[in-house]
């Protein structure tokens, strides 16, 4: 069982390096379970994060529970597919990458001034879908 969990790490931190090289706007990908707890993550090559490394568990933590209370309206609008939030010095996004109890985020940030969403849509979640099985 030990090694079942150690490969499922090593695929989720390999995922967060390869969504990365998708586009060099990309500063940070990590991925969270549904409690919140960050399981994997990636920094791009040479950035010097914002937040300290306690500041981004609790961000992981807040985006899955702001996740999770979206689920209230899911059966009028749908399933969350990513959420986006503009700050100053970065852009923060949450995409769902499974559903139900179990469920994983990814979380993004992206330089300023970068079109998150247009990424998102053209380079991140056709990529999600081929290596994600639901």
């Amino acid at each position: 069982m030990a090694n079942n969990l150690k490969a499922e790490e090593q695929k989720l931190q390999k995922l967060c390096q390869d969504i990365l090289s998708k586009d060099t706007s990309i500063r940070f990908a990590g991925i969270a379970n549904h409690l919140g707890r960050l399981v994997a993550s990636s920094y791009r090559s040479g950035l010097v994060p914002l937040m300290t490394n306690s500041d981004t568990e609790q961000y992981a933590l807040e985006a899955v529970t702001r996740a999770l209370m979206r689920e209230t309206f899911q059966s009028k609008i749908g399933g969350l597919r990513y959420a986006i939030g503009v700050y100053d010095k970065l852009v923060r996004a949450t995409i769902a990458m499974s559903s139900g109890n179990h469920g994983f985020y990814l979380l993004l940030s992206f330089d300023t001034g970068c079109d998150a969403a247009g990424i998102i849509e053209r380079k991140i979640l056709p990529h999600i879908s081929q290596v994600v099985r639901p």
